[in-house]
């Protein structure tokens, strides 16, 4: 196995609550006082949203293991915790953490609320979070921290897409499906911020609802041009069959958010998620050599399908590398770490990717369309470019503003030093260069 082959040292360790006897983290020196680069990543493994975190994990380690378990020819230590989908563990395992390790890194894949709940002790003891799932609103505005990157994809980023998808087609009446949750109220304000149409219905099912007769009756009578769903797990499954089951899918188009159509919820769907389009920030199908290399090492080291949450923890390592090569795998200048994150000068597997001036991403959105691969199994297909270089709308709120430093490079011997380039300041969005 391609894993044998690894330089990591990868412990997965399971704090619950409660905390006694549960296992202890081991004592280790910081990367400024000896080779080793420490990373930890708190994510969730266990219970609701366990998909997206251990993708997001093993999208890590995939890249790692391919860079032979070195950032800049240092050694990485990994450390795992699993937040079993609580912000109570959260903040338990976020604690121990701090008390007994000192790390460079720290990676998040959690939910919003668990989020919310760790995100102060870890901006407080000064460590850099890059955090691969979505983050509270206010830390993209008034609330960012030099110290926080994202590296998901934010959810406005897929409503406002959508949103430019439905302009496009003309839509002029859709009706949206999403959870009774907050979540569902932001989705429809993405949306109107690209599409200038009537919300005819927002259908709210309750939560854990299996089936979906009334809403399906609803839809009919409505008679929408659209439907946009925001449903995931069980409730996007059982919403998607009952809808293919009612006859409505030839004639009134369903389009989801990427999060209800990654390839592991596909085969659960089986054929009545066929055609269905979704919108999201990676496809299996983007042709570069990066993205093939990612999913096929993905693949045979794990053996099962790469999702866009594998997309952004790959990404996380490779950001990681270029920040360690322009420091020269130093980790001691925190400064200088910083300002190789904000560069972030590396070739991403979904496309182009910049961080604005509050360290939230400018990236690319795709509109995807759920069909079978060469091998007849259901898989994603590349329909186009729905927004590219998305900024989000929060960039102005945000009082940090800074300055890209130099990149010098040492010259030859012999040869005269070229003179370097004056840095840019960054304005609050940045243009595509």
């Amino acid at each position: 196995m391609m894993a044998t082959m690894v330089r990591v040292v990868l412990m997965i360790v399971l704090l619950a609550l409660p905390l006694r006897g549960a296992s202890a983290l081991p004592a280790t020196t910081t990367a400024a006082g000896n080779p080793t680069i420490v990373v930890a990543i708190i994510a969730t493994l266990s219970g609701p949203g366990a998909m997206a975190g251990q993708d997001s994990v093993d999208g890590f380690t995939t890249a790692l293991r391919q860079m032979g378990g070195r950032f800049a020819n240092q050694e990485v230590r990994v450390l795992v915790v699993d937040d079993h989908g609580s912000p109570d563990t959260a903040v338990q395992v976020t604690r121990r953490l701090l008390e007994r390790e000192k790390v460079d890194f720290v990676l998040t894949a959690v939910s919003q609320a668990a989020m919310a709940a760790i995100i102060r002790p870890l901006l407080d003891a000064h460590i850099f979070v890059i955090n691969l799932d979505a983050v509270p609103p206010a830390l993209a505005g008034p609330d960012c921290s030099p110290w926080l990157f994202e590296m998901g994809t934010p959810p406005d980023a897929i409503g406002e897409a959508a949103g430019a998808y439905f302009a496009t087609e003309k839509f002029r009446r859709v009706a949206v499906v999403g959870p009774d949750s907050p979540a569902t109220t932001a989705a429809v304000a993405a949306l109107k911020r690209t599409w200038t149409g009537e919300v005819v219905a927002v259908l709210r099912p309750r939560h854990g609802a299996v089936s979906y007769e009334t809403e399906i009756a609803q839809l009919r009578d409505l008679a929408p041009d659209a439907v946009y769903t925001v449903l995931t797990g069980g409730m996007g499954l059982a919403f998607v069959r009952d809808y293919a089951a009612s006859g409505l899918k030839p004639d009134l188009p369903l389009i989801g958010a990427w999060t209800g159509f990654e390839r592991p919820s596909l085969t659960a769907m089986a054929d009545q998620g066929l055609d269905i389009l979704n919108v999201a920030p990676w496809s299996p199908d983007l042709d570069t050599p990066l993205n093939k290399r990612m999913i096929f090492d993905f693949e045979l080291e794990y053996g099962r399908p790469a999702t866009s949450w594998v997309a952004h923890g790959y990404d996380a390592a490779l950001l990681l590398e270029s920040t360690m090569k322009s420091t020269a795998g130093r980790t001691g200048d925190r400064d200088a770490m910083r300002h190789g994150l904000r560069r972030a000068e590396f070739a991403s597997v979904r496309g182009g990717f910049r961080f604005d001036s509050n360290h939230m991403p400018s990236v690319t959105l795709y509109l995807r369309r759920v069909t079978h691969d060469a091998k007849g199994r259901l898989s994603e297909e590349l329909r186009g470019v729905l927004l590219k270089d998305w900024h989000s709308r929060e960039v102005a709120q945000c009082p940090m503003r800074w300055v890209e430093e130099p990149v010098v490079v040492p010259p030859k011997p012999g040869a005269p030093a070229a003179a370097p380039k004056p840095g840019t300041a960054k304005p609050p969005v940045k243009k595509p260069q």
